[in-house]
C-alpha cells in the first residue's frame, strides 16, 4: 500500500464514531481560544439561536372560567363559578354532601371556594347554607342585611349563621375570589331579592333567577352580559291548565313571582337584536324550570325559536364541532342533577 493511501486510511480510522464522546482539551490555547471567542462575539454566527430559555410571556395560557349547576328549581338551587384557583357558590339549596361530592368529581377543592352568594331567603336557595358554613369555616355568606334577617325569621336555623355573614349592598360592587361582584334588584316575594353580575376579564356572568319580570336595574346588567343564567320557570298554558290552586297560579304569574318561557324568550331575542349586541352574549343557561308546569324541551324550543327568528344560529352548548360553530349556545340546567362542567375562555 502506498504511503499516501496509508495516511488516508489512518485519518479515517482516527475520526470519532457516531456514538463516541468527543472531548475538547480546553487547556489548549489554539482550540479553547477559538471556542470561547466564537461564543463571546455577538452576531458572528449565522446559526439560529437554539437556546432553551423561553420568554415567560410565551408560556401564558388564557384563563378559564368554570361553571357547574348542582340543581335548579324549587327542589333546590346551587351553582359554582370559579377559576383554576378560587371560586364561589351561588345559593345553597342543594344537599351539602352532594355539592361537596360533585365538586370533588370535577377536581375542585372546596377550600378554594370563598363563600356563598345568596339571591334571596326562600328555602330552595338557603336550606343547606348553614351546614356548608359549619363544615367549612373559611366560607363566608354574602347577602344583604335584610336577606339574613329574613332567613332567620323564616327558617329554623342557628343564629350562629350570622358569624359567617358578610354584608353586601345592591349596586355596590365588591371584590371576592378574584371576581368583581355586583348585586342588583330583582322582583320576587322574598325578604330581599337580587341577581348577581360576576365579572372577571372579558367574562360578564349574570344570574337572574326568581323574578316576576326583568327590572330596570336587572336589564342594565343583563345587557352587559357575555354569559346569562336566566329563569324560564313555566309554560303559561301548562300552568293555567295544571293542578295548582288559583291563588298559587296567580302568585306565579304575578309581577313578584316567576317568568314564563315566552317572556324570557322575547327578552333574550331583544338583547341579541340590538345593534352592537350580536355576538356579545355567547351562552344562555335556562334555570329554575318548574317540574309541574314546564319541560326542558318546551323551554328550549321556545327560546331557541326566538333566537333563530332574531337571525342567530343556536348551538346546544355540548362542545361538539357543530355547536362550536354556532352564534350562541343554549342549554337548560337540570332540576335534580348536576350539569356538566362548563369551561369558558376569559
Amino acid at each position: 500500500m502506498s504511503a499516501r493511501k496509508r495516511r488516508l486510511t489512518r485519518q479515517m480510522e482516527d475520526l470519532p464514531g457516531l456514538f463516541d464522546s468527543i472531548e475538547i482539551d480546553m487547556t489548549r490555547g489554539d482550540i479553547a481560544g477559538d471556542v470561547l471567542a466564537a461564543h463571546s462575539r455577538p452576531g458572528t454566527s449565522s446559526a439560529p439561536d437554539n437556546s432553551l430559555e423561553l420568554d415567560p410571556a410565551t408560556l401564558h395560557r388564557p384563563e378559564e372560567l368554570r361553571f357547574i349547576s348542582f340543581g335548579s328549581g324549587s327542589s333546590g338551587n346551587c351553582a359554582y363559578i370559579g377559576t383554576a384557583r378560587q371560586g364561589l357558590l351561588i345559593d345553597a339549596g342543594v344537599d351539602s354532601k352532594t355539592v361537596e361530592s360533585r365538586l370533588r368529581d370535577n377536581g375542585i377543592d372546596i377550600s378554594t371556594i370563598a363563600g356563598i352568594l345568596l339571591t334571596h331567603d326562600h328555602s330552595d336557595h338557603v336550606r343547606y347554607a348553614y351546614p356548608l358554613l359549619r363544615a367549612h369555616k373559611h366560607l363566608q355568606l354574602f347577602c344583604t342585611p335584610r336577606t339574613i334577617n329574613g332567613l332567620l325569621r323564616r327558617h329554623s336555623v342557628s343564629r350562629r349563621i350570622q358569624d359567617y355573614h358578610k354584608p353586601i349592598y345592591k349596586e355596590f360592587p365588591f371584590p371576592v375570589a378574584g371576581f368583581t361582584v355586583t348585586a342588583f334588584e330583582t322582583s320576587h316575594d322574598g325578604s330581599d331579592n337580587m341577581g348577581f353580575a360576576i365579572d372577571r376579564g372579558t367574562c360578564h356572568f349574570v344570574v337572574a333567577t326568581d323574578t316576576g319580570h326583568i327590572t330596570e336595574r336587572a336589564d342594565h346588567y343583563i345587557r352587559l352580559s357575555t354569559h346569562l343564567m336566566l329563569e324560564t320557570n313555566y309554560d303559561l298554558e301548562m300552568l293555567r291548565k295544571g293542578r295548582y290552586p288559583e291563588y298559587l297560579k296567580a302568585r306565579i304569574e304575578g309581577p313578584r313571582g316567576h317568568m314564563d318561557n315566552a317572556e324570557s324568550a322575547r327578552y333574550v331575542a331583544s338583547l341579541v337584536s340590538e345593534g352592537g349586541r350580536k355576538g356579545a352574549l355567547t351562552h344562555i343557561f335556562l334555570c329554575h324550570l318548574s317540574d309541574d308546569n314546564n319541560r326542558p324541551e318546551i323551554a328550549l324550543a321556545t327560546v331557541r325559536n326566538a333566537l333563530r327568528d332574531a337571525g342567530l344560529n343556536v348551538g346546544d352548548a355540548s362542545g361538539s364541532v357543530t355547536a362550536r360553530s354556532a352564534d350562541i349556545q343554549l342549554t337548560a340546567l337540570p332540576r335534580y342533577d348536576a350539569s356538566p362542567l362548563f369551561v369558558f375562555r376569559i
